[in-house]
């Protein structure tokens, strides 16, 4: 399925849970660990000796991760950039043609358990690829249950397949949570999809608000695969004006879901 997975690494205290659950759900994959030094305020007068450290504390950090990736039998490289993490991180996964990029999102919790960080929140808006969004609750299962939600818009196909995948490659119990006034038509597409991939899916549809149900229905599943596009109009600009990259229902699903997220950017 992903052959090729970046996973960016920070010196969270979980970041060693974070590789241990992205290989045992991909372990056929071939890793880059990659860290990168952004010294921010620092990178004035005193910015040889932070790097120094910051340096120091990266390549540490990257040591760990890759006896834990040698005694898995994974393969993997290391890198340790320099700069912007955003441009940096982006341009690395473009060059080597990463298929999917891991991002721990743990990063602080605010008063409110407000999980998304300046650096996931960008990197969200502007990443070309599939973005695996993990947090803290990352419990090894070996046939993760999906909850597949969508709005059935033409933006979302693409992860309407790759959940479709992902549930035949895990064998996987697969629930699709649709929002869309004209829920027929949504469905039959999707299920149009899934007819190929040949697997099937429970369905549903909610009154609720699209938050509060999609937090809901994660709670008696494993991982949520989603769609960064949005119905709404303002979506088709997303490439003049990245903010219209995420669309404001989908920025919340991302701060406040207790699950882990593969969303999926068209």
């Amino acid at each position: 399925m992903f052959k090729k997975i970046m996973i960016m690494v920070d010196n969270s205290s979980i970041m060693e849970d974070v590789v241990q659950y992205v290989t045992n759900l991909f372990p056929d994959a071939f890793y880059y660990l990659y860290g990168v030094i952004n010294l921010g305020a620092f990178s004035g007068y005193y910015s040889r000796i932070v790097s120094q450290q910051m340096r120091e504390i990266s390549s540490e950090t990257l040591k760990t991760l890759s006896l834990l990736l040698e005694s898995k039998g994974i393969k993997f490289n290391l890198f340790l950039d320099e700069g912007d993490p955003v441009s940096t991180s982006l341009a690395f996964a473009r060059k080597n043609e990463v298929d999917l990029f891991v991002l721990e999102t743990h990063a602080g919790l605010s008063v409110n358990k407000i999980k998304l960080g300046k650096t996931t929140l960008s990197v969200i808006q502007h990443s070309h690829i599939p973005l695996f969004l993990v947090g803290e609750d990352l419990s090894p299962v070996k046939s993760p249950r999906i909850l597949h939600p969508t709005s059935g818009s033409k933006y979302s196909e693409k992860a309407t397949y790759i959940a479709g995948e992902l549930a035949k490659f895990w064998q996987s119990n697969l629930t699709t949570l649709i929002f869309k006034s004209n829920k027929e038509i949504a469905e039959k597409r999707v299920i149009e999809i899934f007819d190929q991939i040949e697997v099937k899916s429970e369905f549903y549809s909610s009154e609720e608000d699209e938050v509060p149900s999609l937090i809901n229905f994660a709670k008696s599943n494993d991982i949520i695969i989603g769609s960064r596009g949005s119905p709404r109009p303002t979506y088709k600009f997303r490439f003049l004006v990245h903010s219209f990259a995420l669309d404001p229902t989908v920025r919340l699903a991302v701060a406040f879901l207790p699950k882990p997220l593969l969303l999926v950017c068209d």
